[in-house]
Order: C-alpha cells, then sequence, then structure tokens
C-alpha cells in the first residue's frame, strides 16, 4: 500500500501545475545583448537573385515604467547599436555611452505578466521597428506543466518595402527554464492591400531555445535561426479606362536567414 501512494506521488510531481511569469521591479532596469547576421535574398522572374548580408548588435534597455493589476509598461531604448548591409554601415553607436539608435525604434510597451504583448507604440522614428519582434517572447499559458505546447503568431512580421504574411510559432516547455521555439509552419495566406492581393506561400522552419530564470522572472538568453522560404504573387487590376481589363500577376521570391543570438548582462 504504501509503495502505490509513492508512486502516486512520484507521478504527481511530474504533473504538478505552475504558472510562470515575468518579474519586472520598477526601481531596476535590466540590459540585453543581442546580434543578428544572416542572408536576406529576393528575386524576381528573368532577374539574378539578389542576396544581403546583414549584420546588427547592440544593446536593448528595458526600464519598467510601471505595473497595474496584470500588466507592465516597460520603455525598451536601443543603445550601443551597429546595423550593417553588406559593407555599408548604416549606424555604428558601439563606442558611444549617451547615443541612442535612430535606425532602431525606440518603444513602450504594454505587457502582461504571463508575456503577452498588449500594445507596442514607437516612440521615435526607425526604419526597423521592435514591434513584432516583441512578440517572439515566449507568453505563458495557465497551468504550464513539462511537455505543454502552444502557439503563438506574429502578425504583418515587418521587412522594410516587403510585405508579409503572419509567421507562426511553436513553443514547447520542454523542462524548468527551458523553452523551444519550433517554426514548423505551411505558409498558405492571402493579403489585400486596397486594389492589390498579394498570396503568399512558402514555409517557416526557425527554431530556437529560451533559457528562462523562472525564478528571477526573466530570459537568461535566446539562441535561435530564423529561417523562412517565401513565394510570394502580387495580382494588380489594370488601369480602369483599359478595355478588356486583365489582372496583372508579379511573382516574387524572398528567403530570410538569420542567427539571433539574445544575453542578459
Amino acid at each position: 500500500m504504501k509503495n502505490k501512494i509513492f508512486f502516486v506521488f512520484f507521478c504527481l510531481s511530474f504533473l504538478c501545475f505552475s504558472q510562470i511569469i515575468y518579474k519586472y521591479n520598477e526601481k531596476s532596469f535590466v540590459n540585453y545583448s543581442f546580434q543578428i547576421q544572416g542572408n536576406i535574398s529576393f528575386s524576381y522572374p528573368g532577374t539574378q537573385e539578389k542576396k544581403s548580408k546583414f549584420y546588427s548588435k547592440g544593446v536593448l534597455k528595458i526600464e519598467p515604467v510601471s505595473t497595474e493589476n496584470e500588466f507592465y509598461n516597460l520603455k525598451i531604448t536601443p543603445i550601443k547599436t551597429m546595423v550593417k548591409v553588406e559593407e555599408n554601415v548604416f549606424e555604428d553607436l558601439t563606442n558611444s555611452e549617451t547615443g541612442i539608435s535612430s535606425f532602431i525604434s525606440s518603444c513602450m510597451v504594454k505587457m502582461k505578466k504571463n508575456g503577452e504583448i498588449i500594445q507596442v507604440e514607437d516612440t521615435t522614428g526607425g526604419i526597423l521597428s521592435l514591434q513584432q519582434i516583441l512578440k517572439i517572447l515566449p507568453s505563458f499559458p495557465d497551468n504550464i506543466t513539462y511537455g505543454k505546447t502552444w502557439e503563438q503568431k506574429i502578425p504583418g512580421f515587418t521587412i522594410p518595402g516587403i510585405p508579409m504574411c503572419d509567421i507562426k510559432f511553436i513553443y514547447l516547455y520542454e523542462k524548468k527554464n527551458f523553452i523551444k521555439l519550433v517554426g514548423s509552419q505551411v505558409i498558405k495566406e492571402i493579403k489585400k492591400e486596397k486594389d492589390t492581393k498579394i498570396i503568399f506561400n512558402g514555409k517557416n522552419i526557425s527554431n530556437g531555445i529560451f533559457n528562462f530564470n523562472e525564478e528571477e522572472g526573466l530570459i537568461n538568453n535566446f539562441n535561435g535561426n530564423f529561417s523562412i522560404e517565401l513565394y510570394i504573387k502580387f495580382e494588380i487590376p489594370s488601369s480602369p479606362d483599359v478595355k478588356n481589363r486583365k489582372t496583372e500577376t508579379i511573382p516574387m521570391k524572398l528567403n530570410l536567414n538569420l542567427d539571433i543570438q539574445i544575453s542578459k548582462i
């Protein structure tokens, strides 16, 4: 009988539920170093593929401004940044102690304590926005257990000058402090921008690992690869003045392959 009771409690220890939350303190800020490097390529029929090497690094300063009920209000400022495409350096503040990036937008973020991003508002201008990138952070479901999986979606991931579809990621709570990200997604989506229909087909084969300190309630680091292959077709109607109006189709191929490292410092 005692052996049976011990076995039951042993099994329950692996099935116990918990709630994981982020823990930001208004009296202190958190800095994260980041590095992104890889290739972005695109091509149109009859043209040679254009591939660009992308490199960026810097520090994201996260300042908790206030806490209200189940929400944090966070100010995020990119500092000590470098942005380079091929050999062209667009910004280099790596040796500046006071400079704030003008290429990557600063923002205010409203976040639930479980990590769900409610609102992101850019507070400075910039070519690259953190709005969609921040939604990659794990948003923990209630009553999480080892082996639990859930899905998160990034709406309209922004690449300057190129429209993008929604990107979905699967998260797996592997074990204490470790969350695996998998982008096992077949992409089939249609969007409409005014009179233009945009058809997306492709695949998302991204992957990565979050190390989340559950006692501190903060991400220690993230290492991952974002790999997305897309075939995009633009269907544009002819001018109303043209007789026998036909829809013009413009296809495009886009490949995104970026290695990303983020670490608390």
